[in-house]
């Protein structure tokens, strides 16, 4: 884990919301892990094709 965490807060519709918690469920992971996981992918993703959004939070 890093030395330092951000805490963060996000509102997201609660069909979404479920899915997410399914497959964390399924994947026997933590909702905020899978987003994590997910979130760090769609940076690399942008990162390799050389875009990036530029949105700072």
């Amino acid at each position: 884990m890093p030395e330092t965490v951000v805490h963060f807060q996000i509102r997201m519709p609660p069909d979404l919301h479920e899915q997410l918690s399914s497959r964390a469920r399924e994947e026997k992971s933590s909702l905020n892990a899978l987003i994590v996981s997910i979130l760090k992918a769609a940076e690399d993703r942008a990162a390799s094709n050389g875009s990036s959004s530029g949105a700072t939070g």
